[in-house]
């Protein structure tokens, strides 16, 4: 108390905690269809609902903490503090104050059957038009005030089918702003605004083409199966390639017997294998009446096959709010038979770094390689 300074023991022994939560949720799927005859071009429209409804509540551990008092000084006022004896352990300390909430949610899709252009053909297309359409909010029932959650609404528009997808989403908020740019226990159409007010929306979407789509190829599905997409991430490889212990990378195992099949000829193909991705994202926020856009880039990816063992990929992009370009990532790979030889250079930006790897493909024999990276100092 003569210093007016906080001192934190730590006590050799045993202790712990319990807490417990519940949560449960009930839902159901409605199907209405709308039919506009045979001699239709749309003959006929789909719409799925599946509304959900869900409550979670977590009781309040208060007795895990405690509080202590720091007196009034020259320069600070009396200020109590809480803390639990759990902080800064591994799973740290319980929730200390009481949650119970009501989820509310309501996904659509929207499918029509289309009358195919040729003639010959006698079963309608299947046409998504209108794909996860979810809305969803939260009422905090333990709240005492600002107890409903802004409105948040996602989506997915198919424009162009198994091509190109715009994905979209805002959040709406019943509440208004003070003049300090904090939320009020107050609708926002009796603070002389709308109905809702919109606190950030974003919309996103990607194209991609290649060299099969001019030859009548079949389409590359192998790149949807890899590692990445399996983890959640994204189909493709915007932000780069991920490279395993081995050198290579997430999506080459699994079209390496495609690759020996296909390049086995002595004569390889007059025509250089290619494709291309192209993907653009942009945010805007507005939760303080800020009206800025966050983020607004343009990405790209590709990748050539120059021969059949030399393979060179790029992946880069601009960011036009921040004026500079996104991560950006040079791929070089040649296939040496029974050998693989990667390089992987990332030129500029926080991750710059470079890897080079050659190594026998077989995996019996893998722990034989050549492994060389640099990675910049991420202290300095």
């Amino acid at each position: 108390e003569e210093l007016q300074q906080e001192v934190v023991d730590t006590i050799n022994g045993f202790d712990s905690h319990r807490s417990y939560n519940f949560n449960t949720s009930v839902g159901t799927t409605i199907y209405g269809t709308m039919n506009f005859g045979p001699n239709s071009k749309y003959q006929a429209i789909r719409h799925v609902i599946r509304p959900s409804i869900s409550y979670n509540v977590n009781p309040g551990f208060d007795h895990y903490y405690d509080s202590y008092l720091i007196p009034e000084t020259g320069n600070r006022e009396e200020r109590l503090v809480e803390y639990s004896r759990f902080q800064g352990t591994l799973y740290g300390p319980p929730g200390k104050n009481f949650q119970s909430s009501i989820g509310l949610s309501l996904s659509n899709n929207f499918e029509a059957k289309v009358r195919d252009r040729d003639t010959t053909v006698t079963e309608p297309r299947k046409v998504k038009l209108l794909n996860n359409l979810n809305i969803s909010t939260s009422y905090n029932l333990a709240g005492d005030s600002l107890r409903l959650s802004p409105i948040s609404i996602r989506g997915t528009l198919p424009v162009v089918q198994n091509k190109l997808d715009i994905n979209f989403g805002t959040n709406l908020d019943i509440y208004a702003l003070d003049n300090n740019n904090r939320r009020i226990e107050r609708l926002n159409i009796n603070n002389g605004g709308s109905l809702f007010r919109m606190t950030n929306a974003n919309v996103s979407f990607g194209y991609s083409f290649s060299s099969r789509d001019f030859t009548g190829g079949t389409e590359n599905t192998n790149r949807l199966e890899n590692e990445t997409f399996r983890n959640g991430g994204r189909p493709d490889d915007l932000f780069g390639k991920g490279m395993e212990l081995d050198g290579t990378f997430y999506d080459e195992h699994e079209d390496s017997e495609q690759e020996t099949k296909e390049t086995d000829n002595d004569l390889f193909n007059f025509e250089i294998p290619w494709d291309l991705r192209l993907a653009y994202t942009m945010n805007y926020s507005n939760t303080a009446r800020q009206s800025d856009l966050t983020s607004h880039s343009l990405m790209f990816s590709g990748d050539v096959q120059l021969s059949p063992n030399w393979t060179i990929g790029a992946s880069s992009g601009y960011d036009f709010v921040n004026q500079g370009f996104t991560h950006t990532q040079l791929r070089f790979s040649r296939d040496l038979k029974s050998w693989r030889m990667t390089f992987n250079w990332t030129p500029f930006g926080q991750y710059e770094q470079w890897n080079f790897f050659i190594g026998i493909k077989s995996a019996l024999l893998r722990d034989i390689k050549y492994d060389k990276r640099r990675q910049r100092d991420r202290n300095l």
